[in-house]
């Protein structure tokens, strides 16, 4: 009668525990490939969730998007950049960080004239600016009561 090795089984339980491995991991990826291509079939359902993301940006983090979009090549300094920015759709976005922004930009760009590109990104560089120097101002006042906290109590550093 034949009598398997140790080694053998051991080869034998091995692949099988691969095989089983990997046909349970190709049927989670299966069902989370179902579960995706329900969500890609309904673009409206995506585009009301992207303006509520919009929202979520700070504004630092807008200007950077409108500065990496709207790259100042060399000579195009002076060209109108209002024009582009409202056939992309941009220029709402634009003028609703101006009207967020406690940044003063009124020697840039006026909202009844046009501007220039280079305008628009020293514009978008002080907004910039101004919103990660306010991130920057709350952080600091939220690590200040923990900071005084410990320096004022003796009692708490065991002295």
């Amino acid at each position: 009668m034949y009598k398997p090795t140790p080694l053998l089984s051991f080869f034998w339980g091995l692949f099988s525990g691969l095989i089983i491995a990997a046909f349970l991991f190709n049927s989670l990826t299966a069902t989370e490939k179902a579960e995706t291509k329900p969500a890609q079939a309904e673009p409206a359902a995506v585009v009301q969730a992207e303006p509520s993301k919009a929202e979520e940006l700070s504004l630092a983090a807008r200007a950077e998007l409108l500065q990496k979009y709207y790259t100042i090549r060399d000579g195009a300094e002076d060209t109108n950049l209002a024009p582009a920015l409202q056939r992309n759709g941009h220029l709402e976005i634009f003028q609703q960080m101006l009207a967020q922004s406690s940044a003063d930009v009124s020697d840039l760009i006026q909202s009844t004239q046009s501007f220039t590109a280079a305008q628009f990104y020293a514009a978008l560089v002080r907004i910039k600016q101004k919103d990660e120097e306010t991130q920057a101002k709350a952080a600091l006042e939220l690590l200040k009561p923990a900071l005084n906290e410990a320096n004022t109590n003796p009692a708490a550093t065991g002295q």
